[in-house]
């Protein structure tokens, strides 16, 4: 067993004691986040939030939308051991994963373009390991707005508000590594997870051989860098076609509030100018009032200056103080080989994000995600002949995670005249912890199918704007006004509870050539041109007491208990 007595006093009553704890980290970052996306949203862009979305950001600052979340009710290092064979547990859990994400976003006026790639190692408790790769690119619009704080405009006292709105779309692969299966899960895990990293060796390999730019020896180069690449392959299937072909839409809609501005010296020069034309005026009007000192005064300065300043631009800089990000992904997964060949899955993910600080940066993320999975050639015959869907699985899973650690994103730049040349950077280190609950469930009763079908297209009594459940909401016992979703699953669903901790280590740079505007306090800009490139490395190991419910009691409730299918084998650390 992984969990010892060490690990069960530290994840105790995880509900009760980080439950409360967790709440609150997350609820005061992902409210700013909230707060910032739906200023660019509302101002600056103007662009339009998905129902759904919008549910959860009321959700989160308190307002009407998809109703409570409880945590309460999780396991304790006392409860007793499932039965054998309880159906109410899950097969299996996900164990941890490695995952590297390289984006890199180019800006022209106001268009923004993105790539993406993005490549996820997963270990399970069955021992085995699924490799997945999704590339995506996108396209949107940005823009920023800013105003200097009056007295301290020359030396970098302002704020500025910018956002962006970008839409993209990618595919990809995931394949699924289990040939070593014995009776021994964590040997085979080790087994796997070797075949899986040394796969995806190869398909970085084999990605920068389609890469090549054009030359005059590019088709003969392109074969001896195949050659090279194919021997990285491991001794074993998948060979090349992946096992889910994977198709990807992303809406995003960003924020951030930036601390900095212009900065300025004096220009000795022009001050020592406008102090001898004063002490002149001083000198041949001595019986002039106050007022018509300061008259004649500006007055001969204007004359013999002009508008000149008193100040020279040195250039710019700024300090991120906080940012936020809502996104809606939509994946489609069609499993051609594996346990699930033949069907095919709706992935929605709603998630909203925010961070805030510099030097010790603290952070948090909001995740509800609805898995929909189908027959797929009935499905598609289904959507052909105009007939109902029948859901053969349903799976939601939210999430919760907040923590902080070292990093900053700075920037810096200088003027000529109205046009600006900004680099900027930052890096950092975060450790956070994640909680994650899961209800699902497979469908083998029509009236089942039915249920969830009218759920997920607001039939019936399933109301379009009711929001997700909450799988720890099903654990106690229901409410007599309970939808038809919420007893459905908390009388059929395997539910579960698992922690994480994330340990995330990125870097990012930019360079950007801008244009500026400004009016009194205010100023507007834009650039012309921009890159940005960032490197994100995730890595996410389960801790603590792994949980299901189990099956419900004479009072309604489903008692907590230790996951055993989840804790028996430990995660492979690299």
């Amino acid at each position: 067993m992984r969990v010892g007595g060490a690990g069960r006093e530290r994840a105790g009553g995880r509900a009760g004691r980080d439950g409360g704890q967790g709440a609150v980290e997350y609820l005061g970052m992902v409210a700013v986040a909230g707060a910032v996306v739906l200023a660019i949203a509302g101002t600056a862009l103007g662009t339009e939030i998905d129902d759904r979305i919008m549910c959860q950001v009321q959700r989160v600052v308190g307002t009407d939308g998809c109703g409570g979340h409880d945590t309460e009710g999780a396991p304790g290092p006392d409860d007793p051991l499932p039965p054998g064979g309880d159906p109410f547990q899950p097969a299996k859990c996900l164990l941890s994963s490695e995952e590297t994400k390289d984006t890199v976003v180019v800006q022209i006026l106001f268009i923004k373009i993105s790539s993406t790639e993005q490549v996820k190692v997963m270990q399970w408790s069955d021992g085995s390991v699924m490799l997945e790769r999704v590339t995506s690119t996108g396209g949107g619009v940005t823009a920023s707005i800013g105003a200097d704080i009056p007295g301290l405009k020359n030396w970098g006292g302002g704020a500025s508000l910018g956002g962006s709105y970008v839409r993209s779309s990618g595919s990809g692969g995931r394949w699924l590594f289990d040939a070593h299966d014995s009776d021994d899960p964590q040997a085979d895990l080790e087994a796997n997870l070797a075949d899986a990293k040394q796969f995806a060796e190869y398909l970085k390999a084999a990605h920068k051989c389609r890469s090549r730019p054009p030359g005059a020896r590019s088709a003969e180069l392109g074969m001896i860098c195949s050659h090279a690449a194919d021997e990285k392959k491991p001794d074993v299937d998948p060979e090349k076609a992946p096992d889910v072909d994977i198709t990807k839409t992303t809406t995003e809609i960003s924020g951030e509030v930036s601390f900095g501005g212009k900065y300025a010296k004096d220009d000795k020069a022009v001050k020592s100018l406008k102090d001898d034309i004063a002490a002149e005026i001083r000198r041949n009007n001595p019986k002039a009032s106050p007022k018509e000192l300061a008259e004649k005064i500006e007055k001969a300065q204007e004359t013999v200056i002009g508008s000149a300043s008193d100040t020279k631009d040195m250039g710019n800089g700024s300090l991120q103080g906080l940012s936020g990000t809502m996104s809606k992904d939509v994946v489609v997964m069609r499993a051609k080989t594996g346990p699930d060949a033949g069907k095919i899955t709706f992935v929605y993910t709603f998630e909203m994000s925010g961070r805030s600080g510099a030097g010790d940066q603290t952070g948090a993320t909001r995740m509800q995600q609805i898995a929909v999975t189908y027959d797929a050639e009935a499905y598609d015959r289904e959507t052909e002949e105009g007939l109902p869907h029948r859901p053969e699985k349903l799976k939601i899973t939210t999430s919760e995670e907040s923590g902080g650690g070292p990093g900053v994103s700075v920037g810096a730049g200088v003027n000529t005249g109205p046009v600006t040349i900004d680099v900027g950077g930052g890096g950092g280190s975060t450790e956070t912890r994640l909680h994650t609950e899961i209800a699902e469930i497979t469908l083998t009763d029509d009236t089942d199918r039915e249920t969830v079908e009218d759920w997920i297209r607001g039939r019936g009594d399933n109301p379009a704007g009711q929001g997700v459940p909450s799988p720890s909401s099903l654990v106690g016992p229901l409410p007599s006004d309970a939808g038809p979703i919420d007893r459905l699953l908390h009388g059929k669903a395997q539910i579960s509870s698992l922690d994480y901790d994330v340990n995330t280590d990125w870097w990012n740079a930019s360079l950007g050539i801008g244009f500026g505007v400004s009016a009194g306090s205010l100023n507007a800009g834009f650039k012309l041109f921009g890159i940005d490139v960032t490197h994100e490395e995730r890595t996410q190991t389960i801790t603590g007491n792994p949980a299901y419910a189990g099956a419900p009691g004479g009072d309604g409730s489903r008692p907590w208990k230790p996951f055993t299918n989840c804790s028996d084998t430990e995660p492979i650390t690299t």
